[in-house]
């Protein structure tokens, strides 16, 4: 076994509508994430509609090809990566039958270090080429963990009926998006879209998977970020507010306080400390 990932590239791409790429091959393995909206893919000789969620691997010289409908787009990721061999495969090869892979295990860690490499990549902080390897090991690992898992679970032939199977991906990557993206103008009528699902089924099936509304579990993640920002003394409680996604300081403190119990004018007067979220 020989694992010392190399990473070709790093894409980030945003696909807008009509956009088309012709069938192609790679000498190296590629993986494709669809992190947002739709994209068709050309493999195994026919056509597959790709959604937000889910994830390609293509092994070298697999033959594929992209293309963008009119009414469409997708945000996608595309990382090329050698220098690694797996027992009892060739070079650069990874043991999956299809190039759309199902994660049934690890989903929210494999893409998790897709947003970080992505963001590494984008902004070359010092050392990114370093932390780029490290963590497209770890990515590896992982999807090299949840294949294996899949094939235990053909072999055992215990794969029950699941009609949420894809709604389930989809619930994982919106909750891996909204970790990475807080700051930014989200509704649930935005995440929808972007997941090609109703406002309706997603905020059923997130209560479900996880308890709580999409929106709130935003409102939590952006909360759990302001509360270390005002420990650290990051400027004001409006700094703080904007920072995560607040335009309205007085909204902010309101949500703040229902959460933690206390204003942020008090977290930030204070030494650090500790204080969990409400159940």
């Amino acid at each position: 076994m020989f694992f010392q990932p190399e990473i070709l590239y790093v894409f980030d791409v945003w696909n807008q509508p009509g956009n088309h790429y012709h069938r192609h091959t790679h000498d190296f393995f590629e993986i494709s994430f669809l992190l947002e909206g739709e994209a068709t893919y050309w493999f195994q000789n026919q056509w597959h509609t790709i959604r937000g969620g889910d994830l390609l691997l293509f092994n070298p010289q697999v033959e594929h090809a992209e293309k963008q409908s009119m009414t469409s787009y997708s945000h996608q990721l595309h990382i090329g990566i050698r220098q690694f061999q797996l027992p009892d495969l060739a070079p650069n090869v990874f043991p999956t039958a299809s190039p759309h892979v199902l994660l049934r295990e690890n989903q929210l860690q494999i893409f998790d270090k897709a947003w970080q490499l992505m963001k590494e990549f984008n902004d070359q902080p010092d050392g990114f080429k370093l932390m780029g390897q490290a963590l497209v090991t770890e990515l590896l690992i992982f999807l090299l963990r949840s294949v294996q898992s899949n094939e235990r679970f053909e072999e055992a032939k215990q794969r029950p009926t699941l009609k949420n199977e894809r709604l389930t991906r989809v619930v994982t990557s919106v909750q891996s998006y909204i970790e990475h993206n807080f700051e930014k103008d989200i509704s649930l009528e935005s995440l929808a879209n972007a997941y090609y699902v109703s406002p309706t089924y997603l905020s059923k099936s997130f209560k479900e998977q996880l308890g709580i509304s999409p929106i709130t579990y935003l409102i939590q993640v952006r909360l759990k970020h302001a509360f270390q920002l005002l420990q650290d003394q990051h400027g004001s409680v409006k700094d703080v507010a904007q920072a995560v996604g607040y335009e309205d300081a007085y909204h902010f403190s309101k949500s703040f306080k229902k959460i933690y119990g206390v204003a942020p004018s008090k977290i930030k007067a204070t030494p650090k400390n500790k204080a969990p979220l409400k159940e």
